[in-house]
């Protein structure tokens, strides 16, 4: 039987034994980062650019302008709350189950609020859209088609980080070519994921058929060497929302590349406070954090599949 004094460290130790255990898969898909409550700011810069050649009679290159940009975020503070009787803290079991389920209810609410948040940027505004220098063109979502690089210089062109393919082989296909080939604002080809590292996010509805175009040793009818295997380190599967069909390609979580992730100002924590009349006690788990973009979208392709 617990006592007053031993309920708290009871429910507090199998709560944190339990988020040990969490698979996190928040932290699979994106990037994590920790810091201080209020606001987090992620910044993005565009410098660099194709080498130009310097013959013997030349005197100068022509410089190439370099900016920064910013994109901030806010967090927020996240509760969950349940108040009981004080009598009933005399339940080891209980305690301990309470520390678990809250547990694993912070961990999933980490993650739905990150794969809504990744979902949503089909539709959220670019933190770089407009028609100007360094941007990606008027009225641009993070994931969209034609975004511009190199906006109004020379070998200006427009790049796609948007499919609306449903999950297979041959989109998974056409969704790495688009990662490989994304070039930077300055027109330079990034090759990300040519080394490996990359993550697939699915639905519930394509986690078979994922598992089978990553894990298989052979590859499509040609039984051809399985390339993806080498490329993509992981499969994180979510039930979205909004489109079980959607899916999505992300760089390297562990590297500054991941241009998405979660910002965690408080680590979660749970804690029993008694009622202003002592007969009950309250049970609360809490955090505090935000999702965030970078201001470049290099990183990560998105199908948004009707």
């Amino acid at each position: 039987m617990a006592n007053s004094f031993a309920a708290p460290r009871i429910f507090q130790d199998a709560f944190v034994a339990a988020i040990a255990e969490q698979p996190a898969a928040f932290a699979r898909a994106g990037r994590v980062v920790t810091g201080l409550p209020g606001t987090y700011r992620i910044g993005g810069v565009m410098a660099g650019g194709l080498a130009q050649t310097v013959a013997d009679t030349d005197t100068s290159v022509t410089a190439t302008d370099v900016a920064t940009i910013e994109s901030t975020v806010n967090t927020s503070h996240r509760v969950i709350k349940h108040t009981v009787p004080r009598h009933v803290l005399d339940k080891d079991y209980a305690l301990a189950a309470w520390g678990q389920q809250l547990a694993s209810d912070v961990a999933v609410n980490l993650s739905k609020d990150y794969f809504d948040f990744l979902e949503g940027l089909f539709a959220a505004a670019h933190p770089r859209a407009g028609a100007g220098a360094f941007q990606v063109g008027a009225g641009k979502k993070y994931i969209d088609s034609g975004l511009a690089y190199l906006a109004g210089l020379g070998g200006a062109g427009t790049q796609s980080n948007l499919l609306t393919s449903a999950f297979s082989e041959a989109a998974l296909s056409s969704a790495l070519q688009l990662m490989i080939k994304y070039k930077t604002d300055r027109g330079v080809p990034m090759h990300l994921g040519i080394n490996g590292g990359l993550v697939l996010v699915v639905g519930p509805k394509n986690l078979q058929t994922s598992h089978e175009v990553i894990k298989s040793t052979l590859s499509g009818s040609d039984m051809a060497d399985n390339m993806f295997k080498g490329l993509i380190a992981d499969v994180v599967c979510w039930n979205f929302t909004t489109d079980e069909d959607d899916w999505f390609l992300i760089s390297d979580p562990s590297k500054p590349s991941c241009p998405v992730g979660t910002y965690i100002a408080e680590a979660p924590t749970v804690y029993a406070k008694p009622s202003d009349d002592d007969q009950f006690v309250h049970l609360m788990a809490e955090y505090t954090s935000a999702c965030f973009k970078s201001p470049m979208e290099a990183g990560i392709i998105g199908a948004d599949v009707a």
